[in-house]
């Protein structure tokens, strides 16, 4: 895994606004403790487990309230991002000056976590190349945003920053109300990291944003370690 992130609804309430927390302490908590150990393989089938078990936990803690909660997950490999969602969030790959929606049009629908239909997922795959841009959406963004959008927004600023700052005005000129957030992130070139240090190219976990970059000492010739050594001179070599 080298990527994973998720939005979720941000509806006005002190009971939204702790269901929400919950959710995302939950998500972040698990991909924190099991991240580096999860296979391809098993992508699918974590996010369809990891949606119940939110689903659950919301259930059991909020019964019998009418309340609910939107969310959308997106994990990747260097070749591959496996998306998720319960609710109305979105996900765009930018690839080659087009935008495409990985989740289908209609799709997802009002079947809110915590609801008595909250436990039904809609769960998609799609393709990625070094230099595509990711882009996930909360509700209230997808909900106005589309692939021509998104596609004029990248084309005019491919940088992150300035790309945001467009989705955003955007999105507000077409009537999005409310807190809004849309997580962009850019594919590394993974064969180019690898030839660096003449290591095969594999799914390695990125160090969290802002910590410091270090050398790795393989003493033990362990494989992990050595994907650390060459992600870290691969940084270097791009700053």
């Amino acid at each position: 895994m080298v990527f994973a992130a998720g939005v979720c609804s941000e509806l006005p309430g002190l009971e939204e606004t702790e269901m929400r927390r919950y959710a995302m302490a939950l998500l972040h908590g698990f991909f924190k403790s099991k991240g580096r150990e999860l296979e391809v393989a098993d992508y699918e089938r974590l996010l369809r487990r990891t949606f119940r078990h939110i689903h659950g936990h919301i259930s059991e803690k909020w019964a019998g309230r009418d309340i609910g909660l939107d969310l959308a997950v997106v994990v990747a490999n260097p070749q591959s991002v496996f998306a998720a969602r319960s609710g109305g969030g979105g996900l765009f790959i930018f690839h080659d000056g087009e935008a495409r929606s990985v989740f289908r049009a209609g799709g997802g629908g009002e079947a809110l976590l915590g609801t008595a239909s909250g436990d039904t997922v809609e769960v998609q795959e799609a393709l990625i190349q070094p230099g595509d841009i990711a882009v996930l959406c909360d509700p209230v963004v997808a909900k106005v945003i589309g692939e021509r959008d998104v596609t004029l927004i990248l084309r005019r600023a491919p940088d992150h920053s300035k790309a945001s700052l467009l989705l955003s005005a955007i999105a507000e000129r077409k009537g999005a109300e409310g807190p809004m957030t849309a997580l962009l992130w850019e594919v590394p070139n993974f064969q180019g990291a690898a030839m660096l240090t003449e290591e095969q190219p594999a799914a390695v976990q990125p160090e969290a944003s802002g910590e410091k970059d270090r050398e790795v000492v393989d003493e033990d010739g362990s494989a992990e370690a050595a994907k650390r050594q060459w992600l870290s001179k691969w940084r270097r070599r791009r700053e």
